[in-house]
């Protein structure tokens, strides 16, 4: 377990010796001790650690986490690791209710009828959206790789090709450029299929005047990229250029006025305003953005809904878009790190319309 994390976690929460951390998110087991096994829990109580996984990765466990006491058990690690916790009869249990089920709390209950069980979900959301140079270098390798990605396979675009196919080749060339795989299920739409803001690759075929929308990322040291550009294969309508100045302007707005000053909501509403003054808010029909780490969707959300401020150190995605149903739809994404030497935006790929 990385001591510095585990310290975050004591110094934030402050548990007193009657009183037990569980930790049953994949990502944030991830994020403690390093352990990427499926079946996996960590008690934290007083100074001592521990994570229960089961025999099929006992020696990945042992590579991956050489920092933590490892049990190897039988059956669910979150059942085991509550088993442990009877012997100690804790009074208070920090638990992450949306990382367990109803039937673990209700054993835990009924095992510990005296326990108070408290919601921590957010404590390592929070923690977790201040990211390290490391986990920024690997966010940044991530994202370098999409970026090659979208440039090689620029070529492939033809008549004919499929969205299956060219959405296949993305995920591809995203693995032979060194990727551990696709941060979430590539998305590639032709034509009014971009109008669905998250539609799937299906066998719809490329014809010549068709906008294209992909969006697709990958993980690279487990931290994931996440990027949106549009192709128009053939000469686009003015109707098509017209509503993508308007979203490429919001991109921008938003690209230059983001600070850790300002709210998810606050920044939000920027983009959206400027869509708006376009006529064109009414079909900018999600949020601004999210944050971006081991998982693809993070905390802090870049919606109307956050209206905490954008903390230091944290990876966003600016993904403004509007979508004219039947017709097509327009989405620009970048990544942007708020660091506290400057915000960057850590894509160098052109936000232009590529048209072929």
């Amino acid at each position: 377990m990385s001591s510095s994390r585990l310290h975050e976690v004591i110094s934030l929460l402050r548990p007193s010796d009657d009183e037990a951390i569980m930790v049953t998110n994949a990502a944030d087991i991830r994020w403690l001790t390093g352990f990427t096994g499926s079946n996996g829990a960590v008690l934290v109580a007083g100074s001592r650690s521990v994570l229960f996984t089961d025999g099929r990765y006992t020696v990945q466990a042992a590579i991956e986490a050489p920092s933590t006491e490892v049990r190897i058990t039988s059956g669910s690690s979150e059942a085991n690791l509550i088993q442990h916790m009877v012997s100690l009869r804790p009074r208070r249990v920090w638990v992450q209710m949306e990382a367990v089920s109803f039937s673990l709390v209700e054993s835990l209950k009924k095992q510990l009828p005296s326990v108070i069980p408290v919601d921590i979900a957010s404590v390592f959301s929070k923690l977790r959206a201040r990211k390290t140079s490391q986990e920024v270098g690997s966010i940044k390798t991530a994202l370098a790789i999409t970026e090659q990605t979208f440039s090689e396979v620029l070529p492939f675009i033809k008549e004919g090709i499929s969205e299956n196919q060219l959405a296949a080749e993305i995920d591809y060339r995203q693995r032979v450029l060194g990727a551990e795989g696709s941060s979430f299920d590539t998305i590639v739409a032709f034509g009014p299929n971009s109008a669905l803001p998250h539609a799937r690759p299906g066998g719809t075929l490329l014809q010549r005047g068709t906008p294209i929308l992909m969006d697709f990322g990958c993980f690279v040291d487990g931290y994931a990229s996440d990027m949106t550009r549009m192709v128009h294969f053939g000469p686009a309508s003015s109707k098509f250029v017209s509503a993508y100045d308007a979203v490429h302007s919001a991109l921008q707005e938003a690209s230059k006025r983001v600070s850790t000053d300002m709210s998810g909501a606050e920044l939000d509403g920027i983009a959206r305003q400027v869509l708006t003054k376009q006529g064109l808010g009414d079909l900018f029909s999600h949020s601004l953005g999210h944050g971006v780490g081991l998982e693809i969707h993070e905390w802090p959300g870049v919606s109307s809904r956050n209206k905490e401020l954008l903390p230091s150190e944290c990876v966003i995605t600016l993904e403004p878009g509007v979508y004219l149903p039947g017709n097509f739809g327009i989405r620009i994404e970048n990544m942007v790190h708020l660091s506290p030497k400057g915000i960057r935006t850590l894509n160098t790929l052109s936000t232009d319309l590529v048209i072929l």
